[in-house]
């Protein structure tokens, strides 16, 4: 017979084995705790945006932006970051407590195509904490193929708003401020090319909002199939970077010759020199669609200067 010691003692014992088979690997907890497009936030990172100004039916995206909060006004400074020349054009909006706002990127910057940003902003324009605000993006690229997209949210961690350093106002992704931002991304699966055509939309955030920065980041790629075989490749991201996969991964014979028909394979995207962020929109003979790209790996400290 156990004595009462030794009873609870194993119980003791089940519990924490429990709680340790319950309990995500701190690794993966980090992430969760920062790169998310499923929850409400501070800051929201539209991916991809486009428009075709002669011809909207052919190509247009629709941008939402959703105040779940049931009692306070949000305010709302969104930049729109040009992905050929890294310009910014920029205007605020409100909304109202649980008010949604949906607007046509050719009725706001026809013929344009690259990423937004939306920052909380308080009464004095300064950034804030308003962790309420979530948003999508309808597109509908000029070839035809289609997806959503929704908006990556990162938190304000700090309560009120930011304050200068050195005499600028920065909004700084260091854990504390705010989340951090990812510098590895993956594609989780993609199917042959030989039969689909998925495209790639990559770009790291910008180092300053007042006219937009052009700052060259290093990607190193690993291109696995599915039988765990990788090949390497790299890249530059000047400003904001959309490739085919078969133009994007043409070493080797190819991204076909790796991944032949009938097959899939997945990718891994490591920066150096600065975060990134992407999204993959694709089309096959069956499925089609598009995905923010998963995080895998996070970004020191980044920072941005708004202009005040």
């Amino acid at each position: 017979m156990k004595s009462s010691r030794l009873t609870d003692l194993t119980g003791m014992l089940m519990i924490v084995a429990t709680f340790v088979l319950l309990t995500p690997a701190a690794g993966a907890q980090s992430l969760q705790n920062n790169y998310s497009d499923l929850k409400p936030s501070s800051i929201l990172f539209f991916n991809r945006y486009t428009s075709n100004p002669a011809n909207p039916l052919q190509g247009d995206t629709q941008f939402n932006l959703t105040n779940f909060n049931q009692s306070s006004e949000a305010f709302i400074h969104l930049y729109l970051i040009d992905g050929s020349t890294c310009g910014v054009a920029d205007f605020g909006f409100s909304l109202t407590p649980n008010q949604t706002a949906s607007i046509l990127m050719s009725d706001y910057d026809p013929g344009i195509f690259g990423y937004m940003i939306a920052v909380a902003v308080g009464t004095s324009g300064k950034p804030t904490q308003f962790n309420w605000l979530a948003g999508t993006t309808y597109i509908r690229e000029t070839d035809g193929r289609q997806a959503v997209l929704q908006a990556i949210g990162i938190a304000k961690l700090s309560s009120g708003d930011i304050t200068p350093v050195n005499g600028e106002y920065k909004i700084r992704f260091n854990g504390a401020d705010y989340e951090k931002l990812p510098s590895v991304l993956a594609v989780t699966s993609f199917d042959s090319q030989v039969v689909s055509s998925s495209s790639l939309y990559i770009y790291s955030p910008p180092t300053n909002l007042y006219f937009g920065d052009v700052t060259s980041v290093n990607v190193f790629t690993l291109l696995y199939d599915d039988a765990e075989k990788s090949r390497s490749s790299s890249f530059t991201i000047n400003c904001y970077r959309g490739e085919s996969f078969l133009s994007l991964f043409n070493r080797g014979g190819g991204i076909n010759n790796h991944v032949p028909a009938g097959r899939t394979g997945w990718m891994r995207f490591s920066a150096s020199g600065g975060p990134i962020l992407g999204s993959v929109i694709g089309r096959g003979p069956v499925f089609g669609g598009g995905y923010n790209l998963h995080a895998i790996g996070l970004y020191g400290s980044h920072e941005i200067v708004v202009p005040m």
